[in-house]
């Protein structure tokens, strides 16, 4: 007897939309789930030869549904629909480390090769690339249990195995966290009386906004095992100051801050604070990175003032805690260096989506990135560790609660 393939793929296709509604409300997704939505998600003009049968609109029609929801589009937004002999090539795999939504920890052995090849991981001696590969693990499974959450609706976002994923949360706290305090020098340049903000209290400002979307898209920068942070963040304040005031890029050096600023209280790679990074800033002016290029390592402080790009004028630090001005000032004035508590793991692997864990609290200031937007429910930022970390290189951390302490030291640089 003749076997009507249309029929038996309608029936197949009607109870695997079935799986998957059980699948979206609950939040252990398994590897058979995982296999389902491969298989669905597959374009059928590569994939219908090869299943011997033919398909109507109502597979379209079920894909469509299912990626206008957020959360399973998350899920199916690691398969690529041109790929459907359901083999784990290298592309499949290449695809999970840097985009895919990890649900599971059981994945196969490849994953990790192709991690360390992806990162471009090198270990000096088998015992540190196994004790690499168990904190890899430990991480694989708390990423796979938080993404898990996210797609039942209880994480508002997810979480990936990025290049600090064999890294333990100490190595991660103590080599790049190093936003610290410094003895607090006279700067004439920094004004108490925030004159600019002042200057545009009455002004209306936007309901959102996103200096990206006016042009303000500056190099994706990494600062590697180098405690640099307040170097980036003050360069590209000022950066953005330039660029809203002139139009052009003049990308400035983070490396000249971490060389020079010592005698302002700054320590290299050992960290630094970014009013000291300002003073230094506000007197002896930054040159142009392509003269003065970012090494990841304190280096002999070496310029011309000759050569010197752009010089703060004044500069401002919010009041802490207040985030309806920091929403004014960052719509009035231009983007700003920010402080945050990076410390949770939490952040350490943030892959996407509004950042709220409850554990960032606001009292830790020990990282500083660049305040670029909002939006009434969650603040854009631009940190320094490439575009593979977060959202392309950016974060979105949720407004209202000071989460990470994004609204302690919101800080404002003029030219």
């Amino acid at each position: 007897m003749a076997v009507d393939h249309t029929h038996l793929f309608i029936m197949q296709l009607l109870l695997l939309i079935t799986h998957l509604y059980f699948v979206a409300s609950n939040p252990y997704i398994n590897e058979t789930a995982h296999k389902l939505k491969y298989i669905l998600s597959c374009r059928h003009t590569r994939c219908v030869p090869r299943l011997g049968m033919n398909v109507d609109s109502l597979a379209e029609k079920t894909l469509k549904a299912m990626r206008n929801t957020d959360r399973l589009s998350e899920y199916l937004s690691v398969f690529n629909v041109s790929d459907c002999d359901g083999e784990a090539s290298a592309d499949y795999v290449r695809r999970h480390v840097l985009d895919g939504l990890l649900t599971t920890d059981d994945v196969p052995e490849t994953h990790w090769n192709e991690y360390k090849s992806i990162y471009n991981k090198k270990y000096v001696s088998q015992t540190h690339e196994e004790a690499a590969l168990s904190v890899w693990k430990n991480n694989l499974r708390k990423v796979a249990e938080h993404n898990q959450l996210y797609l039942s609706g209880k994480r508002s976002y997810t979480l990936h195995l990025n290049m600090f994923g064999d890294w333990p949360i100490m190595s991660y706290v103590e080599d790049l966290l190093k936003l610290i305090w410094t003895i607090p020098l006279y700067d004439p340049a920094r004004d108490p009386h925030r004159t600019a903000y002042k200057r545009n209290l009455h002004q209306k400002i936007p309901r959102e906004m996103d200096w990206r979307d006016r042009g303000y898209k500056p190099r994706l920068e990494e600062q590697y095992h180098c405690g640099a942070c307040y170097a980036f963040a003050i360069t590209h304040a000022l950066q953005a100051q330039v660029y809203k005031h002139h139009g052009d890029w003049r990308e400035l050096s983070p490396q000249q801050i971490v060389d020079c600023s010592l005698p302002d209280g700054n320590q290299g790679c050992n960290g630094g604070s970014l009013e000291a990074a300002l003073r230094y800033a506000s007197r002896a002016g930054l040159i142009r990175e392509s003269y003065y290029p970012y090494r990841g390592k304190r280096g002999h402080c070496h310029y011309r003032s000759a050569e010197v790009s752009a010089r703060p004028r004044r500069w401002a630090t919010l009041p802490a805690g207040d985030e309806r001005a920091i929403e004014r000032a960052l719509a009035t004035i231009g983007p700003m260096a920010v402080a945050v508590n990076a410390e949770p793991f939490t952040f350490q692997l943030y892959r996407s989506g509004i950042y709220d864990d409850p554990f960032c609290v606001p009292w830790k200031m020990n990282h500083a990135m660049l305040l670029v937007g909002y939006t009434p429910e969650y603040w854009v930022l631009l940190n320094w560790w490439g575009r593979h970390w977060g959202e392309g290189g950016y974060m979105r951390i949720r407004r209202g609660h000071n989460v990470c302490g994004v609204a302690n030291m919101a800080t404002y640089v003029e030219l």
